[in-house]
């Protein structure tokens, strides 16, 4: 992918506050400003999608729904086809939600690739874990 540096000048107290958001994040501005950008387009162009912090990191999500990452993981059981994805969540998320979960997936390939090796990693180490009953 290729990217081009912009700037910006910002009032002292955004750029305090933006700078202690990156820290409580582990972030440094040139990430930082990327991932702030990256979420305000996906707000912008895709509102039924949201974004949560969670033991897993930040990642983007179905408001009051599944995450994107789980959305692409179960369009690609069914070969992208949404109506039986929507099937799949009982009707509980919206066509257009998954429509705008894909989206975002091709989008952001590797971000959503990353989550899903992540998650295999996590489902492979407890299978390794589990003990018998």
């Amino acid at each position: 992918m290729t990217t081009i540096p912009i700037t910006t000048r910002l009032p002292e107290w955004m750029d305090q506050e933006i700078r202690a958001y990156w820290r409580r994040h582990g972030e440094k501005p040139s990430p930082g400003y990327r991932r702030v950008i990256e979420e305000w387009w996906v707000r912008e162009n895709l509102p039924l999608l949201e974004f949560r912090d969670g033991v897993s990191g930040r990642r983007a999500g179905v408001c009051a729904g599944p995450d994107v990452w789980e959305v692409a993981w179960i369009a690609s059981e069914y070969g992208h086809d949404v109506a039986p994805v929507e099937a799949h969540f009982g009707g509980y998320v919206p066509r257009e939600a998954i429509e705008q979960a894909l989206r975002y997936a091709e989008q952001f390939p590797e971000v959503i690739e990353e989550q899903i090796r992540e998650n295999e990693r996590v489902e492979n180490l407890l299978g390794r874990l589990s003990l018998p009953l």
